[in-house]
């Protein structure tokens, strides 16, 4: 079986057997990969402190069909408010629950793998609901699952208000097609979703101390738009996926959306 050199992001883990983990990691060479940590969960195991939920690895992988195997793992770096925080935990989790439901395995995925690795670095600084909101419309976007909202999907008449998105077409109805009993969709809440999937996560977090950088500009975002971008996505999310997603509930139970 061959071996493999990758790093990676821990997505998922799950308690297997006595003292072994399942291991759910998206990995810049290999995409997504369901590995099995073989002993991790003894306290000398080599493998313990790298196969916890949001460590970023340099991983050794044996292929094997579906579930490969991990022989060596070292640290490369770990998100302490995504593991300490937690509403950064709840956010993250959707975030990572998102990615493994989006990019398929072992597959390489170097954008997905360095969008969502720059994503993280966000939830140590930024507001988890805003970054987590700004992730899933980047990462649908990656996927080439993107709402179309540039112009009507039916005719294709560019946006124009009045417009609605008709979840099921998978983007924005013009005023010939959309029917009266359809929710607007207004050009401000067009403008935030562009401006979220566009967001560049450098400008977005603070710069190292230096006398050449600036500041990052602020963030706006108005809670009406905020809420509205939140329900277009998990009512798209759900229709895409069948199902809504788990993490959801893990959300929920912190008050958030």
């Amino acid at each position: 079986m061959a071996r493999r050199s990758a790093e990676a992001l821990v997505l998922a883990t799950r308690n297997w057997g006595e003292a072994d983990k399942m291991a759910s990691l998206l990995t810049r060479e290999c995409g997504r990969v369901e590995a099995a940590a073989f002993g991790c969960r003894r306290p000398k195991s080599a493998l313990a402190a790298g196969m916890q939920m949001f460590s970023h690895l340099d991983v050794e992988l044996t292929e094997g069909g579906r579930v490969w195997t991990v022989r060596q793992c070292s640290l490369k770096g770990r998100f302490r408010r995504l593991s300490e925080d937690l509403s950064a935990m709840a956010y993250g989790s959707f975030v990572a629950e998102l990615a493994l439901e989006l990019f398929p395995e072992h597959e390489p995925a170097p954008d997905a793998f360095d969008r969502l690795l720059q994503i993280f670095y966000a939830f140590e600084e930024r507001n988890p609901r805003l970054v987590a909101l700004a992730a899933a419309y980047q990462l649908l976007a990656l996927a080439g699952l993107s709402l179309h909202l540039a112009s009507c999907v039916h005719c294709g008449a560019p946006f124009e208000e009045p417009m609605s998105v008709d979840i099921g077409e998978g983007g924005a109805l013009c005023a010939d097609c959309r029917t009266e009993d359809m929710p607007l969709f207004s050009a401000e809440l067009k403008a935030f979703i562009e401006k979220l999937t566009a967001l560049d996560w450098q400008a977005f977090l603070s710069p190292q101390k230096a006398s050449d950088v600036r500041s990052p500009a602020p963030f706006s975002v108005r809670k009406q738009e905020l809420l509205a971008a939140e329900s277009l996505l998990l009512a798209y999310l759900r229709a895409l996926f069948g199902k809504p997603l788990r993490s959801l509930a893990f959300i929920a139970q912190i008050g958030g959306a």
